[in-house]
C-alpha cells in the first residue's frame, strides 16, 4: 500500500512537472506574435509586419491588432488595406457602427483593387442589418436530390409481422430522385435597451416533388419565437431565450404530422471561441393515421401522437479563424398515448466546418466544407405484438455526410451535400440504408 502511494505521488509530480513546463515554454505562434509585437510598436510605418502581425493576431483571437491598425492609419489615414482589416475586426467583436465607418472609407480608397472591395461589398449589408433595429435575412435553394432508398424500406425486402418475417410487397426498396425547395427565414428585433434584448423569430419551409414515388412527396413549416433576454448582470455573455413552436407537415399531399410546443434556452458565450447553450422543450405530436399506408401503418410507425419532452445541449467551438465544431446532444421522452409507441430517444451530431478561399479573387466570400456525422438510437418501453411479441423495437442510426456551401457572388451561390444512413434495427422491417446526394444553386439576402 505504502509504495502504491510513493508510485502514485511520484505519478503527480512528474504530471504537475510537464503541464508546468509546457505551460512556461509558449507555443511557436505566441512567440512570434510577441516579436511582430514588439516590432511594430517600434517601427509603426513598417506597413508588412504590421499586416502579418494583424494576420496571426487575427487567427489566434487577439484584439490588440485592432491598437496595431489604428495606430497604421494615424500615421497614414490613407490605407484602404488597413481600413478594411480594421473594419472586419470591429464586425468580429460585434462594434458594427466603427465597422461599417471603415470600411466605407475603405471602399472609397484608391490603393483596393476589385477583389478586396467585392470582399467589403459581399459583407457590408450584413453589417449594416447587425445596426437596424429590424432585421430580417433569408436563405432560399431549389435543386435536386437522388436517393438509393427514397421509400426507406427495408434492405432485406422482410417485414416482421407478429413475429414472422414475411416478404415486402410489389413496391420493394426503389431509387428515386425529387425536386425540392427551401426556405430559411430569420427576423430579429432589437428592443435597443442596455442588456442587448431582442425578439428572435426562426421560420422554415421545404417542399419535394419525387419523380417516380408521388406517395412519398414532402412538405414541411415550421416557425418559432421568443425573446431573448441579456443576463450580463450575472454573467458576461449570457442569456435566456423562452420560446413557442410549431409545425405541419404533409406526406403524399395528405396532412400527416402537427406539433406544438414551448421550451428555453440559455446561451453562454465565452469571447469568440465558444458557446453553450443547454435547453429544454416540450412539443405535443398530432399524427395523422389516416394518412398512413396501410391499416395497420399507424400502430407501427416510429413518430405518434403524444407528448415529447426533450433536454439538449448545443456546443460551438472557433478551433482556428477557419475551422468552427459545432455539435449538439440531446434526450427525449416520447410519452405517445399508445403504450407500445413511447420510447427514449438519444441524439448525438457533430459538424466540423472549414472555411476556404474561394477558386477565383473576384468571388467575394470563403466557401464552407462540412463533414458531419450523426447517432440517434431510438429505445421503445415495450413489444408491439404487430411486429413482434418477444422482442422490444431498438434502432441505432448512424448518418455521414459531407456538405459544401459555395458563394459565387454576394447573394448568389451553390450548395450541396452527399449523405449516408444506416439504420440498424433488431425488427428487420426498420433495418434499412439509403445514400442520397443534394445539389442545386442558393440566394441569401
Amino acid at each position: 500500500m505504502k509504495k502504491t502511494k510513493i508510485g502514485a505521488l511520484v505519478v503527480a509530480a512528474c504530471v504537475a512537472c510537464f503541464d508546468a513546463s509546457a505551460h512556461s515554454e509558449p507555443a511557436p505562434e505566441q512567440s512570434e506574435l510577441e516579436r511582430l509585437a514588439a516590432h511594430v510598436r517600434t517601427h509603426p510605418t513598417d506597413y508588412e509586419q504590421t499586416y502579418a502581425y494583424i494576420r496571426l493576431a487575427t487567427e489566434l483571437h487577439d484584439e490588440a491588432a485592432i491598437g496595431a491598425l489604428e495606430r497604421l492609419l494615424m500615421y497614414n489615414p490613407a490605407l484602404g488595406r488597413a481600413r478594411k482589416e480594421l473594419g472586419f475586426l470591429y464586425a468580429r467583436i460585434g462594434a458594427y457602427q466603427s465597422a461599417l465607418y471603415n470600411l466605407r472609407a475603405a471602399l472609397k480608397s484608391a490603393d483596393l483593387d476589385s477583389a478586396q472591395k467585392a470582399q467589403i461589398e459581399a459583407q457590408l449589408p450584413d453589417i449594416e442589418r447587425r445596426t437596424q433595429a429590424s432585421r430580417l435575412s433569408g436563405n432560399l435553394q431549389i435543386g435536386v436530390r437522388t436517393q438509393s432508398n427514397a421509400a426507406y424500406l427495408p434492405s432485406s425486402g422482410l417485414y416482421d409481422v407478429g413475429g414472422v418475417q414475411t416478404p415486402g410487397g410489389v413496391t420493394g426498396r426503389q431509387s428515386d430522385a425529387n425536386t425540392f425547395e427551401q426556405a430559411q427565414l430569420t427576423h430579429d428585433y432589437d428592443f435597443q435597451n442596455q442588456r442587448g434584448d431582442t425578439l428572435e423569430t426562426r421560420g422554415l419551409a421545404y417542399a419535394t416533388q419525387q419523380f417516380a414515388l408521388s406517395q412519398y412527396n414532402v412538405a414541411l413549416f415550421s416557425l418559432s419565437t421568443g425573446p431573448r433576454f441579456g443576463l450580463s448582470d450575472i454573467a458576461p455573455g449570457l442569456s435566456v431565450r423562452p420560446h413557442v413552436s410549431g409545425s405541419a407537415s404533409l406526406v403524399g399531399n395528405l396532412n400527416y404530422l402537427n406539433t406544438g410546443g414551448a421550451g428555453v434556452s440559455l446561451r453562454q458565450i465565452f469571447g469568440d471561441r465558444l458557446s453553450l447553450e443547454p435547453g429544454f422543450e416540450w412539443s405535443r405530436l398530432w399524427v395523422n393515421s389516416g394518412a398512413a399506408s396501410g391499416s395497420g401503418a399507424q400502430t407501427v410507425a416510429t413518430i405518434a401522437s403524444g407528448d415529447v419532452f426533450t433536454g439538449s445541449l448545443g456546443v460551438s467551438l472557433r478551433i482556428f479563424d477557419n475551422v468552427r465544431l459545432e455539435g449538439r446532444g440531446a434526450f427525449s421522452r416520447a410519452a405517445a398515448y399508445v403504450a407500445m409507441q413511447a420510447s427514449d430517444q438519444f441524439d448525438l451530431q457533430a459538424m466540423l466546418r472549414v472555411e476556404v478561399d474561394p477558386p477565383l479573387a473576384e468571388m467575394p466570400r470563403r466557401w464552407t466544407i462540412a463533414p458531419y456525422a450523426r447517432f440517434t438510437q431510438i429505445a421503445f418501453d415495450i413489444a408491439n405484438p404487430a411486429l413482434d411479441p418477444f422482442r422490444v423495437r431498438r434502432d441505432d442510426a448512424w448518418t455521414y455526410g459531407l456538405a459544401l456551401d459555395a458563394p459565387i457572388t454576394a447573394e448568389l451561390g451553390v450548395s450541396g451535400h452527399l449523405e449516408f444512413l444506416r439504420n440498424d434495427s433488431n425488427i428487420s422491417s426498420f433495418k434499412m440504408q439509403n445514400v442520397s446526394l443534394t445539389f442545386g444553386p442558393t440566394a441569401k439576402f
